[in-house]
């Protein structure tokens, strides 16, 4: 969402409160990706793990979509690096929450891995432009920005957050 369109879902006229909307702007993507468990503009991510998992698949919770895997590199027990070709994983972006999956007849190597952070997969995901963003997010988003710029009666404020989770429900990525 742009400071342009911040300001008119704020009713925002002048410039006086633009660095203020701008944080609001930044603070209403956080929160509504968090609650839905998505990303939504560009961001490159590293997700580490301890270990490789037991069953093929790596998933990607609380990032989709996944535009792209930068990386998957593991780490020893000797402290020595090492990097996953492309050739051995496969990264699903059409599952509703996505995921690497092994490729046909591959596993995960082997190696002793160090205890703790041995596996590091660096990862690019969100939309890949503010278009591509629903419909549904961004009036999310202007009513989360309401609620922080604007004094509400708790009965109002009740309802722009029931209607904000509403909107953000329909996609939303709920842990189990």
């Amino acid at each position: 969402m742009t400071l342009t369109e911040a300001k008119q879902h704020l009713r925002v006229d002048g410039s006086a409160d633009d660095t203020l909307i701008t944080s609001l702007i930044k603070q209403a993507r956080e929160w509504c990706e968090d609650y839905q468990g998505k990303k939504f503009i560009t961001q490159t991510l590293e997700l580490v793990l301890d270990a490789f998992p037991d069953g093929d698949y790596i998933e990607f919770r609380n990032c989709s979509p996944v535009q792209s895997v930068t990386s998957v590199k593991y780490t020893n027990k000797d402290g020595v690096e090492a990097t996953l070709a492309t050739t051995e994983y496969i990264l699903d972006k059409d599952s509703f929450v996505n995921k690497i999956n092994l490729a046909y007849n591959k596993d995960w190597p082997t190696a002793t891995l160090q205890p703790v952070n041995a596996v590091r997969v660096r990862f690019v995901a969100g939309f890949i432009d503010a278009a591509a963003v629903p419909e549904s997010v961004k009036w999310a988003m202007a009513l989360h920005m309401r609620l922080l710029y604007h004094d509400y009666r708790p009965e109002e404020r009740e309802k722009l957050e029931r209607a904000r989770d509403a909107l953000l429900g329909m996609n939303r990525v709920v842990p189990v």
